[in-house]
């Protein structure tokens, strides 16, 4: 890391680790998430550049009957900077090394090695083409070929189909996937495969989908001005807007 700085403070919050990037390294990342964007189309599981991001993943889901999740413990430093490199060289990126070393930082858990830090923009698409050159990214193929649909969104990865059997085995797949791939689960977040299940602060039930009522008192438990009040009613609107289904009473 010799010969440059990429990130000019660090702070803690909720538990995390949150790196902001000097303006060098943030203008050196967003020109490297573009590079790396226009050289590796995701596959349409992958919603965390999608349009509607996890709302539009929570609508393909509410197609099926059966739902799990599985949550990734501290994702972004689960990865290594040699894993960043090897992706980037595997993708043709040229310069992977020099590229690596500016989109990693000090590991500030174990404080051996260098790991992708949250806080730099170009942290998700790094982390998605790690996980495409993973026994993950494999099993995640595998199973939305079987008939599953299994969808990532930055840590969090929901699996959904209309057999309990098919998704049971997709769920075992997957967690023996991340451990092969060296990415470890959050036992705390782990959903077993349900017919409702609760994903990003929503229910989530074939041809339902809404915000949790926990998620909505929380929100109401400070005053905002009527801006805030109106977006985040908008936002309830579009989590429910392809509801075929009533809530249950």
């Amino acid at each position: 890391m010799a010969g440059y700085v990429n990130y000019q403070l660090r702070y803690k919050t909720k538990g995390r680790f949150i790196f902001v990037p000097t303006e060098d390294c943030r203008l050196y990342g967003e020109r490297l998430l573009v590079e790396c964007q226009a050289k590796v189309p995701l596959p349409a599981y992958h919603f965390h550049y999608a349009s509607g991001g996890h709302v539009a993943a929570l609508h393909r889901h509410i197609e099926n009957k059966f739902f799990f999740r599985i949550d990734i413990r501290n994702f972004f430093y689960a990865i290594r900077r040699n894993r960043v490199a090897d992706a980037l060289r595997h993708f043709s990126i040229p310069n992977p090394r020099e590229k690596a070393k500016w989109s990693c930082v000090a590991d500030p858990y174990s404080g051996a090695g260098y790991v992708l830090p949250i806080g730099f923009v170009q942290s998700p698409m790094l982390a998605s083409m790690v996980v495409l050159r993973s026994p993950l990214g494999s099993a995640i193929e595998k199973s939305n070929a079987r008939g599953a649909f299994v969808s990532m969104y930055f840590d969090d990865f929901i699996g959904s189909a209309p057999d309990l059997k098919l998704l049971e085995e997709t769920y075992a797949d997957l967690l023996k996937a991340c451990i092969c791939a060296a990415l470890p689960v959050n036992p705390t977040k782990l959903i077993a495969p349900v017919s409702t299940a609760t994903a990003f602060n929503c229910e989530v039930r074939e041809g339902f989908a809404a915000v949790t009522a926990k998620r909505i008192d929380k929100f109401y438990e400070q005053a905002h001005g009527p801006a805030a009040v109106a977006s985040f009613i908008a936002y309830l609107r579009r989590v429910e807007r392809k509801n075929t289904r009533a809530a249950a009473i």
